[in-house]
């Protein structure tokens, strides 16, 4: 019973996170490509910070609500351990992983253009090298970095998926250390309304 409730909760709750990140990604792919200055470098900045605080927030509010209800699902003893906060938060961080890979592939090769891609970011962060006025010398090792930029292969969408859900699953692990610990409730040998907020 509350393994299934576990899945379904994990699937809902990973679509509404995917969303939001979803849109993230594709704002910030947006902001390199058809902005390219540093006006658009801050505001993606900007936006990518309160996407992160909007993320935690709501991978708190669900893991939350989901120990309130695994609780309500419990007959005799009522807990929610550390461990299964642990494996709520990582498991809906990597299926938002893996749906932000797929949707962030798709924007960049079906939309705009693996190749058109790289050549905007080039050019992005050179100009914005430009107008941040970098030393000469330091140029140099950046025309390496660039070089190198332009002659990867085109990544294949599993291995974008793989590094997207592996990155996800990295930050899930730590956020979900701290929410774990948050959101943990001892066992409860008297059945109380202390826990029926919410």
């Amino acid at each position: 019973m509350i393994n299934t409730y576990f899945w379904r909760d994990v699937l809902n709750k990973g679509a509404i996170l995917s969303l939001l990140m979803v849109a993230s990604a594709i704002f910030e792919q947006c902001a390199v490509v058809y902005g390219g200055t540093m006006s658009w470098m801050s505001a993606m900045g900007l936006e990518y910070v309160a996407s992160i605080v909007v993320y935690v927030w709501l991978a708190y509010r669900f893991t939350k609500r989901f120990s309130l209800q695994v609780m309500e699902l419990q007959k005799e003893v009522k807990m929610f351990t550390y461990a299964q906060g642990l494996s709520y938060v990582v498991t809906l961080s990597m299926l938002t992983g893996l749906l932000v890979g797929l949707g962030g592939y798709l924007f960049r090769h079906f939309v705009v253009g693996y190749a058109e891609y790289v050549e905007a970011t080039i050019r992005t962060l050179q100009r914005v090298l430009a107008e941040s006025q970098v030393p000469a010398s330091v140029m140099g090792s950046y025309k390496q970095l660039f070089a190198q930029l332009a002659s990867q292969p085109e990544p294949t969408l599993l291995s974008a998926l793989l590094s997207n859900i592996w990155s996800y699953m990295l930050s899930g692990t730590l956020l979900g250390l701290l929410v774990a610990g948050a959101v943990k409730r001892e066992p409860q040998l008297f059945n109380t309304d202390d826990d029926a907020e919410e």
